[in-house]
């Protein structure tokens, strides 16, 4: 009797859902006890998800919502129909009739040691367009290309979760940060489903063979080594390359460091910076990233103009320690970034604290507690220096990120601003590039030699704490520039 019911009560939903014009089907779900099938489907070279459930759809696993049971019969909904209109990928965006289609995984730096914050992840629609090389004012839309059929955001802890994702054979993911792209090709995303996909997916890339890769211009210091971070963090010494000429994206430039290649020299000696890099802002345009290791001294030769108008135009600077000198005097020094202070001014070792009234600086907090930066929740350093306070109730364009910690001076270590900072001062201003100063040394907790050749001179350590700041700074320093108070925001999706 209980099974005249049963196959009564199946016969009832099947008209039903036949008289609402759904499409059913009836099928008799069999135990299903296998580890294989209860996991979300996992892409080539993937492990499955951790007891964190980090990237794991629990609503996309089989025998879920809808099952009553080993030998049942259950009613599905089949919804297979495209959105209407659809194009390429959009075509392959197939309804569920519980959960959704998910890529998930984590995006890593090219070393695959340290997860990303704030790193674009997308399924183009179309082929990418070529990036444009060298540094302009671009609105952050305008760094994606491909038309992204779903797109999402890295958190703190690079984790991303792409839904209503294509499902189908061959499904090309970017994952992208300012001029860093990457783009690879999923093998199979299952329908209905989450697909982990495999951490050597998902890592930036190396050299550009892999990816792509900004123009990042070098100074080399007296004090300290800039040009090590990118080795450490994972760039290929083959990127390295003698000022403007060659096909590496990593361009040295002689400052008070070396900057030359050692015998058997197959490269020329790097320019001095002062006559190829910074003595003109066409000079400067070239590169999207320009990096000013600190020189031990202040800098000589500046060509104070051509700096400002290169950020203006939409150029990245980073400036250690010494290179305040571009800032307390010349043109800078009327914008009120700061209050400085000239010379050495060692602190010692410190601990900073991190500025979290900002989202970038809640960001921040949380990576550097996650990967193992922070003691008592605040940032070891060593060697800090005190050049520059930042008071925002008076020096209103610049955003501090670390300052000295309660029991240290109150100086800070790291601050940015946007230009032009007359925009920046402006509600609805146009942004275009932005400009660090730090008194954090790269150098300082690692075993290199400033004057020893590049790159050889940069020893394959661990990144310490105040590094592992940078590096978050660093990739920060790439991406589109945005107002401090706003949150990240995805590329758009097509509709």
């Amino acid at each position: 009797m209980a099974t005249m019911v049963s196959k009564r009560s199946v016969l009832c939903a099947l008209l039903a859902c036949s008289l609402l014009g759904l499409g059913c089907s009836s099928k008799r779900v069999a135990p299903d006890r296998s580890a294989q099938n209860r996991n979300p489907t996992i892409a080539a070279g993937a492990s499955a998800a951790t007891s964190s459930g980090v990237g794991v759809n629990a609503n996309a696993r089989q025998g879920g919502a809808g099952s009553s049971g080993a030998g049942s019969f259950v009613v599905t909904r089949s919804i297979e129909g495209p959105p209407e209109g659809c194009k390429n990928l959009q075509c392959k965006q197939y309804g569920c009739a519980t959960g959704t289609t998910t890529i998930s995984g984590q995006v890593f730096d090219p070393a695959g040691r340290n997860p990303l914050y704030n790193v674009a992840v997308y399924v183009p629609n179309e082929p990418l367009a070529p990036l444009r090389e060298g540094a302009s004012c671009d609105k952050c839309d305008a760094m994606y290309s491909g038309k992204a059929v779903v797109s999402t955001l890295t958190d703190p802890q690079g984790r991303f979760v792409l839904e209503k994702a294509p499902a189908g054979d061959n499904i090309p993911l970017v994952v992208q940060i300012g001029k860093w792209r990457k783009q690879v090709t999923i093998p199979t995303v299952a329908r209905c489903a989450d697909t982990v996909v495999a951490k050597e997916l998902t890592t930036l890339p190396r050299n550009s063979k892999e990816g792509d890769l900004p123009n990042i211009a070098i100074a080399t210091g007296g004090a300290d080594t800039l040009e090590c971070l990118l080795r450490r963090i994972g760039v290929d010494s083959s990127e390295y390359t003698a000022g403007a000429d060659g096909e590496g994206h990593i361009h040295i430039f002689q400052g008070a460091g070396f900057g030359f290649f050692p015998a058997p020299n197959t490269r020329p000696a790097a320019p001095a910076a002062s006559e190829a890099l910074w003595n003109s802002a066409d000079s400067l345009m070239k590169y999207d990233v320009v990096l000013l290791s600190c020189e031990g001294q202040e800098t000589a030769n500046m060509n104070q103009q051509a700096l400002h108008d290169y950020a203006d135009r939409g150029g990245r600077v980073f400036a250690s320690h010494f290179h305040y000198a571009w800032f307390n005097t010349g043109p800078y020094a009327e914008e009120e970034l700061a209050t400085w202070t000239a010379g050495s001014n060692d602190l010692g070792n410190i601990n900073g604290s991190i500025v979290t009234t900002f989202p970038k600086g809640m960001a921040l907090q949380q990576w550097l507690m996650d990967n193992n930066a922070l003691v008592n929740g605040e940032l070891p350093i060593q060697e800090a220096r005190n050049n520059a306070d930042v008071q925002p109730s008076i020096h209103d364009v610049s955003q501090p990120w670390i300052v000295g910690a309660p029991g240290s001076m109150a100086a800070t270590q790291y601050f940015s601003f946007n230009t032009p900072t007359a925009q920046a001062r402006t509600p609805d201003g146009v942004l275009c590039g932005r400009v660090v100063f730090s008194d954090l040394h790269v150098g300082a907790a690692s075993d290199d030699n400033a004057m020893e050749p590049v790159p050889q001179s940069c020893k394959d350590v661990e990144l310490s704490p105040q590094e592992k700041a940078l590096e978050f700074m660093l990739f920060d320093l790439s991406a589109c520039v945005i107002p401090d108070d706003v949150p990240p925001t995805p590329p758009p999706p097509l509709k």
